[in-house]
């Protein structure tokens, strides 16, 4: 379990299926994955052990894992070492993890190696079968991923969408999804959201059950005219700094959201698989239910699945794994979270002290399933690539360290849109209250 897991435990029910490990349980990526393809796991563990991306996305989650890859480094150099030919295999992939051939190279080395030294390969299973059940970063590559994909560009993802038209939200929609945004420089961060409302727009749930809100967070509305096309409600919050989510959020439910029984609080670099609303809305069916992360890992995808799974998705409607390449996050309390909005409003909404990345989204957990009855799902979201924020103080310090997880009540108000609640101020009586 991971330290920040351990140290704040979560009352949450997860719905997972009996395989002895971990790597089995990917239910999405079912017939994509071998889990007893060992030289496959293993290939990818020296992925994991050598990437720079792979401490950057997660520093909790790299600590706590690290050294259950440095145990299975340990065993694959007792089993090339002895053969030139295959310890150069290593190193190669060492030196370039990201390398798809130098990959495939090295998993051919291995399996030969694993056939011939059976000592060694019982060896090799017993620290890989650890480290699958306890790594909170996995490593996901599909048969048929290549290098090189076509860049998928927002003016491209725009002309998709004035292809298409969707109804407005009814009178009375069950589901209001919310997506927070900032992209103050026009990158990759509009363009996911963009591929994230066309696969919302995409699905099998009707549509005018519905509502999908959009709230920047920004000096100015610089993305207004992008998204109110795609929106049913476009909400600007004037922010400056580092990115405050949990405001954001709390905001954009409180204006648009009054009347819905369910909110979808979705980040905006996912990308939803057509039967997303469908599904989850259906594990509400349950009255006793009342929230769930869908997820039980997100792939984050490199920048060529990126482009081609967003391709698939927002030109045909499918994003096949078998062309993805990415980090797998155990556990990961962001992403997606489904909860009953009066159950949102019951715990004051989001943390409103938690500034730039890192913390709300688990600080939320704790505290929806302290006050309610909370389900983790055997889903994996599709995470799409954007340069990485920082988390940290350049003192190593995450930003939100100071922040007792679980404290926020709201009793002194969350949503106003004139600046979120800090410690201290303002006056109670100047707050929404819930």
């Amino acid at each position: 379990m991971c330290v920040l897991r351990a140290a704040n435990p979560v009352s949450i029910t997860q719905l997972r299926s009996t395989d002895p490990t971990f790597g089995a349980r990917s239910v999405y990526l079912a017939g994509q994955r071998d889990p007893g393809d060992l030289s496959r796991r293993l290939a990818g563990y020296v992925v994991l052990a050598h990437d720079p991306q792979v401490p950057l996305i997660a520093a909790d989650y790299w600590e706590h894992s690290l050294p259950f890859y440095r145990a299975v480094m340990d065993e694959i150099r007792m089993l090339v070492e002895p053969e030139p030919v295959a310890a150069a295999a290593y190193r190669r992939l060492a030196e370039r993890p990201a390398d798809a051939a130098a990959e495939a190279e090295l998993r051919r080395v291995l399996a030969r190696l694993l056939a011939e030294r059976r000592d060694r390969a019982a060896a090799c299973e017993r620290v890989a079968s650890a480290a699958d059940d306890n790594v909170y970063i996995g490593y996901f590559r599909g048969d048929d991923y290549q290098a090189g994909a076509a860049p998928v560009t927002l003016g491209e993802l725009r002309e998709i969408a004035c292809r298409q038209s969707w109804p407005s939200a009814g009178a009375e929609p069950e589901v209001a999804v919310v997506i927070p945004l900032m992209d103050r420089d026009g990158g990759a961060r509009v363009r996911n959201l963009v591929a994230c409302l066309l696969a919302v727009r995409d699905q099998t749930f009707g549509h005018r059950r519905v509502a999908v809100t959009v709230v920047e967070f920004d000096a100015i509305p610089r993305w207004r005219h992008v998204v109110e096309p795609l929106a049913d409600h476009y909400v600007h919050v004037r922010g400056t700094g580092r990115f405050n989510k949990s405001w954001s959020y709390n905001v954009a439910v409180r204006r648009t959201a009054a009347g819905t029984r369910l909110l979808c609080l979705l980040d905006a670099d996912i990308l939803a698989d057509r039967e997303f609303l469908e599904r989850n809305h259906a594990r509400f069916a349950d009255a006793g239910h009342d929230a769930h992360l869908p997820h039980t890992e997100v792939l984050s995808l490199d920048e060529p699945s990126t482009h081609r799974l967003i391709g698939q998705r927002c030109r045909s409607g499918d994003a096949p794994l078998a062309g993805a390449r990415g980090l797998l996050l155990r556990d990961a309390p962001g992403g997606c979270l489904w909860v009953r909005t009066e159950l949102f409003h019951k715990v004051g909404g989001f943390d409103e002290r938690y500034s730039g990345w890192g913390g709300e989204d688990e600080d939320m957990l704790v505290r929806v399933a302290a006050a309610g009855t909370a389900t983790q799902c055997d889903d994996v979201m599709l995470h799409t690539a954007h340069p990485r924020p920082p988390m940290r103080t350049s003192g190593g310090v995450p930003f939100n360290g100071h922040i007792p997880i679980g404290s926020w009540t709201g009793e002194r108000g969350y949503g106003d849109p004139a600046g979120p609640v800090k410690s201290g101020s303002p006056e109670p009586d100047r707050r929404v209250r819930g």
